[in-house]
């Protein structure tokens, strides 16, 4: 029996807190839910809230390649364009992944992920199951 119904939301350390959100808004759309001054909660028009937290100078924002990060859904319909568009922007997108999914980086070099939703389900990537 789990305690837990799902992921609540997602905590992101950001340099500047006012910089991250315009960031978040401009280039993944998302929208401001509570703006509780150095710690602003976003979220898209569904999913998880994804709350950006403004660190402390004197603590480091840790280089998450393999480690936990946010993923983003995406349609299934606009993962080319997505990755297209973070490009066009400036966005740093790492290389790799399959057709379907890529990781990139916010402008405090926090990994994100795009992700097709089901593409896991798909016979190829039974080995990763």
């Amino acid at each position: 029996m789990s305690f837990f119904s799902g992921v609540y939301q997602i905590n992101v350390r950001v340099k500047e807190i006012k910089k991250a959100v315009e960031w978040y808004e401009e280039i993944l759309g998302s929208r401001v839910l509570k703006d509780y001054g150095k710690t602003v909660v976003l979220q898209h028009d569904r999913g998880v809230p994804v709350c950006l937290i403004e660190k402390p100078p004197h603590i480091e924002l840790p280089d998450n390649l393999d480690g936990t990060h946010p993923v983003f859904s995406v349609f299934p319909t606009s993962v080319e364009d997505c990755r297209a568009a973070l490009i066009e922007c400036g966005v740093e997108v790492l290389e790799g992944g399959s057709k379907g999914h890529f990781k990139f980086r916010d402008l405090d070099d926090n990994l994100l992920e795009a992700y097709l939703p089901g593409l896991y389900e798909e016979a190829r990537f039974k080995p990763y199951r």
